[in-house]
């Protein structure tokens, strides 16, 4: 079996772009994931893989929480990202940043390049993460001329380039 580490290594080659998902509650929790796919059109469905160390894990699976919902950053979200993912405890940004609901409660980060509502549809436990496959109840492009916020060989990044801008 593959170490760890190298596995890391090697998969820190693929670049990604980076989310916030977000748990509805009267205390909201977010967790930054890059682990964020869509999974089936119809219907239609997305996943994000939650490690079971995180609270986001513990909130779904020891609550009655059935639903989340996924931010995707800007490059201008990155202090979001750092925040969710514990690199700094500086404020709250679900009372600092512009928010919205929909359909389960979950926050929304206005700014964000776009947001997908979800109620969980399935999970699936494979090693040491869980697969939270949730249905889109909304989905909407916020901001369409921001740039995404990426992560690639450890450091937060963006798309520059257009190929097909001419």
């Amino acid at each position: 079996m593959v170490d760890a580490d190298a596995f890391r290594t090697v998969l820190g080659n693929f670049a990604t772009g980076v989310t916030v998902v977000t748990l509805p509650g009267e205390d909201p929790h977010g967790i930054t994931v890059n682990a964020f796919a869509s999974l089936s059109l119809d219907p239609p469905v997305v996943l994000v893989s939650l490690d079971h160390g995180t609270e986001a894990h513990r909130i779904l699976q020891e609550t009655d929480t059935d639903s989340y919902a996924v931010n995707v950053l800007t490059t201008e979200q990155r202090g979001l990202a750092e925040h969710f993912a514990g690199m700094t405890e500086d404020g709250d940004p679900f009372t600092e940043e512009a928010t919205t609901t929909e359909a389960t409660g979950a926050p929304l980060f206005e700014e964000s390049l776009a947001t997908i509502d979800c109620t969980l549809h399935d999970t699936f436990t494979v090693g040491d993460h869980t697969i939270y496959a949730g249905r889109a109840e909304h989905a909407a492009v916020r901001t369409e001329s921001a740039d995404p916020l990426t992560f690639y060989r450890g450091e937060w990044g963006t798309v520059t380039d257009d190929p097909f801008d001419d």
